[in-house]
C-alpha cells in the first residue's frame, strides 16, 4: 500500500521545512522539521511501519493523504540550500509594443473575468480544476516560439489594463495558461514559495523558462504547484 497527497494538496520544501498548500482552504502551512521529514519519507515509501502507524491517522483525518495501490508519482521540489529571493513587487510585464482592442483581447478579457469569478466565488481549488480540465490528455501540445509567448503576454496585458480591478500575478498567470492551452501550447502555471520571510508568487513556465518574469524565480523559490503538466518523479 502506498500513500498519495489528496488532489487539493501540494507540497514543497524550502530549506529544512515543508510547506503545504491546501487549495480548498487557500491556505499555506509551514511544517516543523520532524513533521516535514516524516511526510516526505511517507510519500517516498521510506517511513518505517512503526513510525507510519503513529503518523497516518492524523494525515488521513485531515484529508492530506489517501491510500493508493501505486507509488506517489509526482516530484517534490526541495530548495534545501536556497536563500530565497528578495520581495517580488510584481507588476504587469509591459512592453512598448502596442496592442489594439481586438477579438483576441476580448477573449483574454473574458478569460480574466472567468478567472476572477472562480477565485473569488468558487475558490482556488475550483480554478485549478478548470486549468487541469482544459488540458486534454489525447491532445498533442507544442512549445511555442518566444515571440508567440510575448505576443500572448501583451494581449493579456491589454486585457488587464481595461479590467476594472487590479490584476495580481496569480490572475495574470492563470489567464495566460487558459489561453495558451486553447492554442495547444505546453505551458504551466507555477507557484513558488519561500520561508524567512514567507512569500508566494505565481508565474508562467514554458520549456523550463519563466515567461515575462524573472528567471531567478525557478532557482530561488521552491515550486509547490505546477499545473497542468505536473512534473513526475524521475
Amino acid at each position: 500500500m502506498h500513500y498519495h497527497l489528496r488532489d487539493h494538496i501540494y507540497i514543497a520544501q524550502f530549506q529544512d521545512e515543508l510547506i503545504i498548500l491546501d487549495t480548498k482552504q487557500d491556505k499555506y502551512t509551514v511544517c516543523f522539521q520532524k513533521f516535514s521529514e516524516s511526510l516526505v519519507d511517507l510519500l517516498e515509501g521510506k517511513l518505517s511501519f512503526s513510525e507510519e502507524k503513529l503518523f497516518l491517522s492524523k494525515l488521513i483525518d485531515e484529508s492530506i493523504i489517501e491510500k493508493k495501490s501505486t507509488p506517489y508519482p509526482f516530484y517534490i521540489d526541495k530548495k534545501i540550500d536556497s536563500d530565497g529571493v528578495s520581495n517580488v513587487d510584481w507588476s504587469l510585464p509591459l512592453e512598448n509594443k502596442k496592442v489594439s482592442l481586438n477579438s483576441s483581447v476580448l477573449r483574454a478579457f473574458l478569460t480574466l473575468l472567468k478567472v476572477n469569478f472562480y477565485i473569488k466565488v468558487r475558490g482556488f481549488y475550483s480554478t485549478i480544476r478548470v486549468i487541469k480540465k482544459s488540458c486534454k490528455s489525447q491532445s498533442i501540445y507544442i512549445v511555442p516560439q518566444d515571440e508567440e509567448l510575448r505576443d500572448l503576454a501583451n494581449i493579456v496585458n491589454k486585457a488587464c489594463l481595461i479590467y476594472p480591478i487590479r490584476t495580481k500575478c496569480l490572475e495574470w498567470a492563470m489567464t495566460f495558461i487558459l489561453l495558451a492551452l486553447k492554442k495547444k501550447w505546453k505551458c504551466n502555471l507555477e507557484i513558488g514559495i519561500q520561508n524567512y520571510p514567507f512569500m508566494a508568487h505565481a508565474w508562467v513556465e514554458c520549456d523550463g523558462k519563466v515567461v515575462m518574469d524573472s528567471q531567478d524565480l525557478r532557482e530561488g523559490l521552491a515550486i509547490i504547484l505546477n499545473e497542468p503538466f505536473r512534473k513526475l518523479t524521475i
